[in-house]
């Protein structure tokens, strides 16, 4: 039987998804950093221009971020970057905390020698990218830190939550590490000193299958970004505004 897979076709697919690629890691990195920033409106035809894409990939490439949480697609009217306003932060890290707690619990009881292995590997990257200034580097290798300890929670369905939770928190992470939203180095040398030394206890937790103790850290891992999203609200127009946990 004759494949309908032409060479054209192929050729085709893969520049399309090449192009989404593009878009995608472009918008990507723009809203994590803070480039476009929460609530703007994304100028599509800005974005085919300097792509030099169709509208398909980058319609393509916005879906996937949605999936994500950093972008809201509005009906007939384009989208816009995912706002951050302040009863969705304070949802979002309860959430957030539920979730990395349990992912970080199952993980200690549940990992295999290749996820220790892995985690092992992210935890030394992350101080790599701390020893070199490398904020970006920080955060992505933060990010592929927790999603590792998510793969190895063993419950598919939790890791999917957690993974989609930690995309919607880039942003905070860029709260957490970046130069320019700390009041003082000190203050910034000292909550990046807390996330490192965090991430060692909690590998160590993991290592030593220590559930209660790896769900511990875990819960004082959210908590520095809780604190940090909270001084930083407190040096901006909006310092009246308390995102501390809700009690019934």
């Amino acid at each position: 039987m004759k494949s309908n897979k032409t060479p054209e076709g192929e050729r085709a697919k893969a520049v399309k998804g090449s192009g989404a690629s593009k878009a995608y890691e472009l918008l990507r990195g723009r809203i994590v950093s803070l480039e476009m920033q929460p609530g703007e409106d994304i100028d599509e035809q800005a974005l085919v221009d300097e792509l030099g894409i169709s509208r398909t990939p980058l319609r393509e490439a916005m879906i996937r971020l949605a999936g994500e949480g950093l972008i809201t697609l509005l009906p007939n009217r384009g989208a816009r970057v995912a706002s951050m306003d302040i009863p969705q932060l304070q949802e979002h890290l309860e959430a957030f905390d539920l979730a990395q707690r349990a992912a970080t619990r199952l993980a200690a009881l549940r990992r295999s020698d290749a996820d220790l292995s892995r985690i092992e590997e992210l935890v030394v990257a992350f101080e790599a990218a701390h020893a070199d200034n490398d904020v970006n580097g920080m955060i992505d290798r933060n990010w592929d830190l927790h999603m590792a300890i998510g793969n190895a929670c063993g419950n598919r369905v939790l890791a999917k939550i957690y993974a989609n939770l930690l995309s919607e928190n880039l942003r905070v992470a860029r709260l957490a590490m970046s130069y320019e939203t700390f009041s003082t180095p000190q203050a910034r040398h000292t909550h990046l000193h807390n996330i490192l030394t965090e991430h060692r206890d909690i590998l160590d937790a993991i290592k030593a299958q220590d559930a209660d103790r790896a769900e511990d850290l875990a819960c004082s891992h959210t908590g520095l970004a809780r604190r940090r999203v909270t001084e930083y609200i407190s040096q901006s127009a909006i310092s009246g505004i308390s995102i501390t946990p809700r009690t019934r």
